[in-house]
């Protein structure tokens, strides 16, 4: 059986007594009552500086160059990682962009004996063909028909398409690569393009 609360502090402070009575137990001396020993001249009379003060921050502190070395590597790779990464995004447009010019102007010796000012029409007035329009000089932009003008759509570089004309009227109209928009110029002619 445990016992109670009151119990348990009477015995305490019997204990206690009991052990001022007792002659065998001792105080200690006061320090400031001790014989002085050989080693006392060793002590500091001004300790230096320490962090013992600081507790976990001291670690905080004592690794602050290791952070900072690691913040400069971490932040060098991110500008270089950078840098390499546009100039490569650069580089890759560039590319596309020589590959548009060569796709689209495939013959330039041939283009520059071409005058500047050149017309870019064509009109065809019966029979079939392949037609191809382009946006870029010195190809044609637009196609005159006898019931209609056939141009690139909005945001098409180049495009083909088949027209047959019989007797002044276009029977036929199929594109074949890219957009093309007609445009009616008589008005008893139908669209031909869904």
């Amino acid at each position: 059986m445990k016992p109670s609360g009151s119990d348990r502090e009477l015995t305490m402070a019997e204990l206690a007594a009991q052990a001022k009575l007792d002659p065998d137990s001792a105080e200690p001396e006061p320090a400031s009552d001790r014989d002085p020993s050989a080693r006392d001249d060793e002590l500091l009379d001004d300790p230096p500086e320490t962090d013992h003060h600081l507790g976990r921050f001291a670690g905080w502190r004592a690794a602050r160059q290791v952070r900072l070395f690691v913040g400069v590597a971490l932040g060098l790779a991110v500008i270089v990682g950078g840098t390499v990464f546009v100039t490569h995004t650069r580089a890759l447009r560039e590319q596309d962009e020589q590959l548009r010019q060569k796709r689209l102007h495939p013959l330039p010796e041939l283009e520059a004996t071409i005058t500047p000012g050149t017309p870019r029409e064509m009109t065809v007035s019966d029979g079939s063909m392949r037609v191809s329009l382009s946006a870029e000089p010195p190809a044609i932009n637009l196609l005159h028909l006898p019931d209609r003008d056939i141009t690139l759509a909005p945001g098409v570089e180049k495009a083909q398409f088949k027209v047959v004309v019989v007797d002044g009227k276009t029977v036929e109209l199929v594109v074949l690569t890219g957009d093309v928009v007609e445009t009616l110029t008589r008005e008893d002619a139908a669209l031909l393009l869904p």
